[in-house]
């Protein structure tokens, strides 16, 4: 004799908080606010002889030039299962380096919010979280997160391209073909054409190269909103957060070594180097001389 199915009663849902209140106040906890940067706090004009090259800097990229030829002449030849698990090794290595990220968000008006999230994190929180911060009217408007000039961020993998199937043609020779090796992160499927940042998966940000600060911009699909007279449009409880933007650090320019002095005395330069003191060639004793 079939049981009777008695009644069961729907459970008592639990009270939803209000759109825009808890989830706001508790991102916004968490969440640096900084202002457009004005004149006061514009970073100081660095001078031309900050860019000049210093014999420092020439020895020190000839050293990682070296160093790195070196790397790849002597290393041994390898399958692809030791490079993942070399490069695995490197990712883990990274990780424990840098548990966190800084994530900074920039709108077209200058203002910049700021957040830390675990370096193991894909971009979807990333994506959240500037939604979070946003006003009830831009919550729903569409936009991607990208670094200058084309590395975009997706927030979801692209549609697949729907590309027209090629006609065989019969006199085509299999061996006289030629395969273009597209580089790594190159994307035709993308609605901009070019190198991404993502596929919009899983990736995490320590394997999107964001660790262990990045500064994202925002593009929304609207042009409108693009603009550099529009004001971010955030939460009033942001807005209330809003701080002056910090000076960046300022590098002190190195100071090239004083040559006048040994020109003058007709004394050999000499340029130290990792391997000990080497002489100045005499061509180039001769063309210093002449410009003094």
């Amino acid at each position: 004799m079939a049981e009777s199915a008695s009644p069961t009663c729907p459970p008592e849902a639990a009270p939803q908080p209000a759109a825009g209140s808890s989830t706001a106040s508790t991102a916004a906890n968490d969440v640096q606010v900084f202002a457009p940067p004005t004149a006061a706090n514009a970073p100081a004009e660095v001078p031309d002889a900050f860019f000049e090259p210093t014999i420092s800097d020439v020895q020190l990229y000839q050293a990682s030039v070296s160093g790195r030829s070196r790397q790849l002449n002597d290393a041994p030849l390898v399958t692809a299962k030791h490079r993942e698990a070399e490069a695995a090794a490197k990712e883990q290595k990274k990780a424990a380096k840098w548990p966190t990220t800084t994530i900074r968000i920039r709108f077209s008006d200058g203002t910049q919010i700021q957040k830390v999230f675990p370096s193991t994190s894909p971009i979807q929180p990333v994506y959240a979280f500037v939604r979070e911060s946003l006003s009830a009217s831009a919550r729903e408007q569409p936009f991607t997160l990208y670094q200058p000039p084309r590395t975009t961020f997706p927030e979801r993998p692209p549609p697949p391209s729907a590309a027209p199937a090629k006609r065989k043609n019969p006199n085509d020779n299999p061996l006289m073909k030629t395969h273009i090796v597209a580089p790594a992160g190159y994307s035709r499927a993308a609605p901009n054409a070019g190198m991404e940042g993502g596929k919009g998966g899983n990736e995490s940000l320590n394997q999107l190269g964001l660790v262990p600060q990045s500064m994202l911009l925002i593009k929304w699909d609207d042009a409108a909103m693009n603009g550099s007279d529009v004001p971010a449009p955030l939460t009033d409880e942001l807005r209330a957060k809003e701080a002056p933007l910090p000076a960046p650090a300022t590098r002190e320019p190195e100071r090239k070594p004083a040559d006048t002095a040994g020109s003058a005395s007709g004394e050999k330069k000499t340029l130290t180097g990792a391997a000990g003191e080497v002489k100045m060639p005499k061509w180039l004793q001769k063309g210093l001389m002449k410009k003094k």
